[in-house]
């Protein structure tokens, strides 16, 4: 463990220097690797540990916080917006807690092979990450939100629901949560009972994780009287908050949903909705092949919107 927890920290790139942050912190919690149909059926993997890097912008005193959960590149990727994200954060006066999702599974970059974990199973990394941080001394427990970029937004976004908050096992809840161009293909059951402020974000260019599945179930949560807020920056693609992909880069054998239209059914199944076929991982409406490039306008829109739907959310 004392090895892995110094081969995250390393991996976080930053020098004390460079920070913008006055205490940091490497913390262990468990989670559990599980199967997308076991986790939407109720039932619990096997268990890991994994890692987060806390880092606060002051050296004492109890801090909001955001919970960052990087997408399917890992926390060392060569997209850097989690540690873009992380500064912009810090410097607002929040405390972000940065998940290593991979590293306890033995993982490094799954891009090209995101189905080999299931986004949803990754709400066990919030279960785990949340009761580290409720009895943390730099942590408000009370102002806690959780945001997701691609393969992090799903977890993000759905553990706002009421049916995934019971697998919390404190009376701690996140205070909102935040999706970055993650995927909202899929309908699950009860969707609409979400019980803290969303926020979306989406690139309106984006080949990789196409806006039009967030914006509808944004407009159906909204219809059903949620709070919630779905923003979309124009002309924007799959990673417009990354400036070292300020060239655009494409990315052939990396695997996008784009196609696919899912559905839950009874005891967890997942169906493409066109097939009526339990989907898999070989499913045909998955599609090699994606864009991503940063985009100056757009990331900077989503900082001012991010920092002012938090103050919305925290009063701070």
């Amino acid at each position: 463990m004392k090895a892995h927890l110094c081969m995250l920290s390393m991996l976080l790139f930053t020098s004390a220097a460079e920070a913008q942050f006055a205490s940091q912190e490497v913390h262990s919690f468990q989670s559990a690797d599980t199967a997308a149909t076991d986790f939407l059926a109720g039932k619990k993997g096997a268990p890991i540990t994994l890692a987060g890097h806390l880092r606060a912008a002051r050296a004492s005193g109890k801090h909001p916080t955001v919970v960052l959960l990087h997408g399917s590149e890992g926390i060392g990727g060569y997209n850097g917006s989690v540690g873009e994200w992380s500064r912009v954060l810090n410097e607002a006066g929040y405390a972000v807690f940065i998940v290593d999702s991979w590293s306890g599974r033995g993982l490094k970059n799954i891009t090209t092979e995101a189905a080999r974990v299931s986004p949803m199973s990754r709400i066990y990394d919030l279960v785990g990450a949340l009761d580290v941080l409720a009895k943390n001394s730099l942590v408000d427990a009370s102002r806690i939100a959780v945001m997701g970029f691609s393969h992090g937004g799903p977890p993000a976004l759905y553990s706002s629901l009421e049916r995934f908050g019971r697998l919390f096992s404190s009376d701690v809840r996140f205070a909102a949560h935040i999706s970055v161009y993650g995927p909202c293909n899929i309908t699950f059951q009860h969707d609409e009972a979400v019980t803290k402020p969303v926020l979306m974000l989406h690139g309106a260019a984006d080949d990789w994780v196409p806006a039009a599945a967030c914006r509808e179930y944004a407009s159906r949560l909204t219809k059903a009287g949620k709070n919630v807020r779905y923003i979309e920056y124009p002309d924007a693609q799959h990673g417009f908050d990354a400036p070292a992909w300020a060239q655009e880069l494409k990315i052939p054998q990396g695997l996008s949903p784009r196609r696919c239209r899912l559905a839950e059914s009874e005891g967890g199944i997942v169906l493409n909705v066109e097939t009526n076929q339990r989907f898999s991982p070989s499913d045909p409406c998955l599609e090699r092949g994606g864009t991503f490039h940063y985009d100056e306008a757009a990331m900077k829109k989503a900082h001012d919107d991010v920092l002012a739907f938090l103050k919305s959310v925290f009063g701070q």
